[in-house]
């Protein structure tokens, strides 16, 4: 199976995963980190397009207070410069929202992507789950639903890029 053809299948997995645990709606930045992603999303419920990744915390945040299960999709460069909207509207009341966050490659210095994001997660209150390769998406999604939906906690839905073998 060539590599854009796994590619699309992780995607649109993932995809049918988030939208049978009841997420919605959507809420992402033009990004080509999810571009799959983003499309299989874009193309079965809709995703809220906004200019900055604060925005789609602010109104992530409205939506989950007004009854709603959403998700922001988020690149781990996006995570920082949203920690000061995640630790003033979504950790203080620890409003029920799931981040699903891509991480790419190895950052400069030979930083941990995903061992940053698990750190500044940690301080703001929100917990992680990673999405693992060798697993089927529905075991992690069901583990982020479970604190979403049922313990109305936020958590974040870490994603490898590397590991589905979307580039990163």
């Amino acid at each position: 199976m060539t590599n854009f053809v796994q590619n699309v299948d992780a995607a649109e997995e993932l995809c049918d995963e988030l939208i049978a645990a009841g997420f919605a709606p959507f809420v992402s930045t033009q990004s080509d980190t999810f571009s799959a992603l983003h499309e299989a999303l874009d193309e079965r419920v809709g995703v809220l397009i906004v200019p900055r990744d604060d925005n789609a915390i602010g109104i992530a945040a409205g939506m989950s207070l007004a009854g709603g299960c959403p998700a922001v999709l988020l690149s781990e460069a996006g995570i920082s410069g949203s920690a000061d909207a995640i630790a003033a509207l979504v950790a203080p009341h620890q409003t029920p929202l799931l981040l699903v966050i891509s991480l790419g490659g190895d950052l400069p210095g030979g930083a941990d992507p995903r061992r940053l994001a698990e750190l500044l997660m940690a301080e703001l209150g929100v917990r992680t789950v990673v999405v693992d390769a060798g697993a089927r998406p529905a075991t992690t999604v069901r583990l982020v639903r479970e604190i979403v939906r049922e313990h109305l906690r936020p958590a974040a839905l870490l994603v490898p890029l590397d590991a589905f073998g979307w580039p990163a």
